[in-house]
C-alpha cells in the first residue's frame, strides 16, 4: 500500500484530501487488525474519487455496496485477506431499507423523503437511495438507524406514512421512469446539451454553472463550453439529471441530432 502522504498529493481540494484521508485510515486499520471497515454512504463524485485515487493505490479488499446492482449512493467496505470479499451476504446487515407507504393524494417526491430524514436529524450520509414508486418509497439506510426511522418517520411533509423495517435481500428495484428527447443542436457544448434536455434556455445555464447546481458525470463544470459526449450524465441541482443517449449526426444546415434521457 502506499503511503497516506502519496496518495493524497495527488487532491487538490482540501474536504476531498479530508475524506480520502479517513477512507485509507479505514483501510490500513482493515489490514492491521484483520477485521470489516466500512464507511457511511458516499454520493457519486465521491464514489469516482475513491475510484481514481484510493482504490487503484491500496492493495487492501474492498467492495461498493449500495445494497442493489447500479446504486448511487454506496458505501465502502474494506476486508482482511481471509474473507471474501465479493460475498455480498456477508455484509447485508450493514445495510437495510425502510419501506414507506404513503396516504393520501398528493404525490411524493424524492426531496419530500429526504427533507422529512433530514427534519429527524439524520445525516445525509446515513441515507443512501430513494427509490421512489407512486405512493410507496423503498429507502435504503445505514443498519443502525433503521428503527429509529422506523419508530419516528410517521409524516412526510403534511402527509401521513407508514414505516417498516426490511432486510436489504428483499429489496426489490424498478426501473427509472425516463423521457426520451430528441433535438438538434448548434454543438456539443454543455450550456446546448443541457437547454434541449432541462427545457430551460440557453442563457439560464451560465448562471447555473456559477452557483454551482451543474455536474458533469457528478463533478462540478466551470464552464459552459465544456465538451460533452455519448454517455455524459449531466445534472442540475433542484432540477434532475439528464443522460446523452446518441448523437446521431448532423442535420443538412450542420445542427447536431441528439437523443437525451431524461429521469422524471
Amino acid at each position: 500500500m502506499k503511503n497516506r502522504e502519496q496518495i493524497l498529493k495527488s487532491v487538490s481540494k482540501n474536504e476531498d484530501k479530508l475524506f480520502i484521508a479517513k477512507l485509507f485510515d479505514k483501510a490500513y486499520k482493515s489490514e492491521r487488525t484483520g477485521s470489516i471497515t466500512y464507511s457511511d454512504f458516499i454520493d457519486p463524485y465521491q464514489k469516482l474519487l475513491v475510484s481514481k485515487v484510493l482504490l487503484n493505490n491500496i492493495n487492501t479488499k474492498h467492495l461498493l455496496f449500495g445494497g442493489y446492482e447500479g446504486a448511487e449512493r454506496v458505501i465502502v467496505i474494506f476486508c482482511p485477506d481471509f474473507i471474501d470479499c465479493n460475498d455480498i451476504s456477508l455484509f447485508s446487515k450493514l445495510l437495510k431499507f425502510i419501506k414507506v407507504t404513503a396516504y393520501g393524494e398528493h404525490v411524493l417526491t424524492h426531496r419530500d423523503y429526504l427533507g422529512a430524514l433530514i427534519g429527524l436529524g439524520i445525516r445525509r450520509e446515513k441515507v443512501g437511495d430513494i427509490l421512489v414508486d407512486g405512493n410507496t418509497a423503498s429507502i435504503i439506510v445505514m443498519g443502525d438507524i433503521a428503527e429509529f426511522v422506523e419508530l419516528n418517520l410517521t409524516k412526510v411533509g403534511n402527509t401521513s406514512v407508514n414505516a417498516e423495517v426490511k432486510d436489504i435481500d428483499e429489496l426489490e428495484v424498478c426501473e427509472p421512469k425516463t423521457k426520451e428527447i430528441k433535438a438538434t443542436v448548434a454543438s456539443l457544448r454543455i450550456d446546448c446539451i443541457a437547454s434541449a434536455g432541462f427545457g430551460i434556455s440557453r442563457s439560464k445555464i451560465p448562471e447555473y454553472i456559477k452557483s454551482e447546481r451543474v455536474n458533469l458525470n457528478w463533478e462540478p463544470v466551470n464552464s459552459p463550453s465544456k465538451q460533452i459526449k455519448e454517455g455524459d450524465v449531466i445534472s442540475i441541482r433542484g432540477r434532475g439529471r439528464i443522460i446523452v443517449e446518441n448523437i446521431t449526426g448532423t442535420t443538412k444546415k450542420g445542427r447536431i441530432g441528439v437523443l437525451i434521457k431524461r429521469l422524471i
